[in-house]
C-alpha cells in the first residue's frame, strides 16, 4: 500500500495517481481502478473514493462513463471555468493581472500559431472569425473575441499556454468585454474588425512574421486605452 502523510482521501487518491502517472502506468484516457479496488488499496471507504472521484471530475481531470467506469480525460483543452473563477476571485486577481498576462504572451502565441496551425484549426478559426464579425451586440462579440484568441492559443500547440488560457478564461472574458467598449468609444467603428482581420489573415496564411507584427499592433492598441 502507498504511504501518505495526509488523512484526506482526496490527497491519497492524487498521490496514488501521481505516482502511477510518473511511472507511466496510467495515461490519458485510461480507466481508473474501481471504487472497491482503490478503497482496499488505500485503506479508505468506498464512499470516500466516490467523493474523491466526484471532486476530480468537477475540476476536469476525470470523466464518468455510465456503465463503464471512471476515466482520466483524453483531452484537457477545456477546463470547467467556475471552479477557477472562484479561485481567481479569492486570490484577488485583477484586470491588471489579466492585461499583463496577455501583453506578455499574445504576440508569441500568434507567432507559434502561424507556424503550427493545422488545416482543421484554420477552419475553426475562420468560423469563429466570421461569427465574431457578424455577431450582434458587444456581449456576443466579446464572447467570440475571447474564443478567437483561445483558438489561436490552442493552435500554438503549447500545453502550458493553453492551460494558462483556460485558467484565466473567466477574467479574460470580462476584460475583453470592457476593453472593447473603451476602444470603440475612441476609435473608428471598424478598428477592432480590422485588427482581428489582419491577425486572422496572417495566421491562416502561416506568415509568422506578419502574425507577430499584427498581434503586437493589437496589444499596443489595448495598452493605449487600458492605461
Amino acid at each position: 500500500m502507498i504511504k501518505v502523510d495526509s488523512n484526506k482521501t482526496y490527497y491519497k487518491v492524487m498521490e496514488y495517481l501521481g505516482e502511477k502517472i510518473r511511472l507511466n502506468e496510467i495515461k490519458k484516457g485510461d480507466r481508473l481502478p474501481t471504487e472497491r479496488d482503490l478503497a482496499e488499496l488505500l485503506g479508505v471507504s468506498r464512499a470516500s473514493i466516490r467523493e474523491a472521484y466526484k471532486i476530480l471530475s468537477i475540476i476536469g481531470l476525470f470523466e464518468n462513463r455510465p456503465g463503464s467506469g471512471t476515466y482520466i480525460k483524453d483531452e484537457f483543452d477545456e477546463w470547467p471555468e467556475e471552479p477557477m473563477a472562484i479561485v481567481l476571485k479569492l486570490t484577488d486577481t485583477t484586470a491588471d493581472d489579466v492585461f499583463e498576462f496577455r501583453r506578455m504572451i499574445e504576440v508569441e502565441i500568434a507567432t507559434l500559431a502561424a507556424e503550427r496551425i493545422t488545416d482543421g484549426e484554420i477552419e475553426k478559426l475562420k468560423s469563429c472569425y466570421e461569427e465574431m464579425i457578424n455577431a450582434k451586440g458587444e456581449v456576443e462579440k466579446s464572447r467570440k473575441d475571447k474564443k478567437f484568441h483561445y483558438l489561436i492559443a490552442k493552435a500554438s500547440k503549447n500545453s502550458i499556454i493553453l492551460n494558462a488560457y483556460n485558467a484565466m478564461a473567466p477574467m479574460i472574458q470580462l476584460f475583453t468585454y470592457n476593453i472593447r467598449h473603451i476602444v470603440i468609444e475612441h476609435e473608428e467603428d471598424d478598428i477592432l474588425e480590422t485588427l482581428h482581420r489582419d491577425i486572422y489573415e496572417s495566421i491562416v496564411n502561416r506568415d509568422k512574421d506578419k502574425a507577430r507584427k499584427r498581434m503586437k499592433i493589437h496589444m499596443d492598441m489595448i495598452n493605449k486605452y487600458y492605461q
